[in-house]
């Protein structure tokens, strides 16, 4: 079927419904379905930056009265719909739809449910921890790395994905909860059994029946028991020894008013620390172990460049300036190629005018990273080229392997030392 076969190109002038004015109609919902980046891709070559995928619905809100689902491609789309965080906001939790005890939905409450003057000053505390450079966390992180990776043996197979799930849980434990990395592995690993449990639960595709939901609370209660008391632990320690970890930086962290945070509030920033250090981490490393499986001059390249600058047998700074061209190049490039966050949603809490069209309340925004890493006005697409990330500094708004706008990640210093 040629390209253009599969698609309503007409310019549509009058209103249909809620339905936005002028815009084309990509088709084919179930090719969609089946390919869903190469549908985005196909259908932005041949409708532009912006298009409906869907009339009549959302594909992964599950917003209620959704008159239907938008992508919108291009710096200036993906700037105005990721800059205006009031407008479009992140989806309903699926806490709520799936009506999770209080407790339990708080583990999702991290800055990407906050807006206004909420999400500016927890915003500002989380810098604060945050932002303070790595030097802080990078022995532990070191020596966390030196004892995973002393188990492995040349001729080993490992499932891939996994065993960086493995890695990622290690790594996070040493900088998320320093000097008591025991514990943290502990309450890590419930974080993660809870991430992927609610991944599945509330995923579009899937029934929100009785027994997932049942499932979810089992796991919650006690992940959310185990972070509150860490949390509380840390506060009656405050002052007794430094905090050696993020999150006991966090329980002891004070507002702009001098205010420690309500507990609740640090259980939910620090669910959401754990699983945002852990699964994007393992899934960058996967996809850029891969990726250097099918190129065996750049692995020699990284290998001969680790070895032979003067310091790489030191640890940890002079390791990170070893690999700061090169190895940093690369793991640009790969997050380029494929990004851990491949598509993000946005609804439109309010009517909104977005590229000259105007939008509902309610309405579904998909934008694709995947997609916008290839857009050639900005990028030489289908090239792996690490070189280009010499000097070069595309709009955060072209390149969003991190987010962009109001809702970036604001660890994402912390995220490139992960990885």
């Amino acid at each position: 079927m040629p390209l253009e076969a599969g698609y309503d190109v007409a310019r549509r002038k009058g209103v249909m419904g809620r339905l936005p004015l002028e815009l084309a109609r990509a088709g084919n919902l179930d090719e969609f379905d089946a390919d869903p980046l190469g549908f985005l891709a196909r259908t932005r070559a041949a409708l532009g930056d912006m298009f409906v995928v869907r009339e009549g619905g959302p594909i992964f809100s599950r917003t209620a009265d959704c008159a239907g689902t938008v992508a919108v491609f291009g710096v200036a789309g993906q700037r105005a719909v990721l800059s205006d965080i009031e407008t479009f906001h992140l989806p309903v939790s699926a806490a709520r739809q799936l009506a999770l005890p209080p407790r339990v939905a708080n583990l999702t409450c991290g800055l990407h449910t906050m807006r206004g003057q909420q999400h500016a000053a927890h915003k500002r505390v989380l810098t604060g921890v945050l932002g303070d450079g790595f030097a802080r966390h990078a022995g532990a992180v070191w020596a966390a790395l030196e004892a995973f990776t002393a188990r492995w043996r040349p001729g080993d197979e490992i499932d891939l994905l996994d065993t960086m799930r493995r890695l990622a849980l290690s790594l996070s434990s040493a900088v998320l909860f320093g000097d008591r990395p025991g514990d943290g592995v502990a309450i890590a690993s419930l974080a993660e059994v809870y991430f992927q449990l609610r991944r599945e639960v509330s995923a579009p595709w899937a029934a929100a029946g009785a027994a997932g939901r049942q499932a979810l609370v089992a796991v919650g209660r006690p992940l959310d028991e185990s972070l509150r008391s860490y949390v509380r632990q840390r506060r009656r320690e405050a002052g007794a020894t430094p905090p050696t970890g993020i999150l006991a930086r966090l329980a002891w962290a004070r507002t702009g008013a001098g205010e420690l945070l309500d507990e609740a509030a640090v259980v939910g920033h620090a669910n959401v620390l754990l699983v945002s250090t852990t699964e994007p981490i393992a899934v960058a490393l996967t996809w850029i172990l891969l990726v250097l499986s099918q190129l065996p001059d750049l692995r020699a390249r990284l290998r001969r460049r680790a070895l032979d600058h003067p310091a790489a047998s030191s640890r940890p700074a002079p390791v990170r300036s070893a690999r700061a061209d090169l190895l940093e190049s690369v793991i640009a490039e790969c997050l380029r190629l494929l990004p851990p966050n491949a598509m993000m949603t946005r609804v439109t809490a309010r009517p909104a005018q977005l590229l000259d069209v105007s939008l509902p309340e309610g309405y579904e925004i998909i934008l694709c990273p995947f997609v916008a890493h290839r857009d050639p006005a900005t990028f030489r697409p289908m090239r792996f080229l690490p070189a280009r990330w010499h000097g070069a500094r595309p709009s955060p708004f072209a390149y969003l392997a991190f987010g962009a706008g109001g809702h970036s990640c604001v660890g994402r210093s912390l995220a490139g030392h992960l990885i």
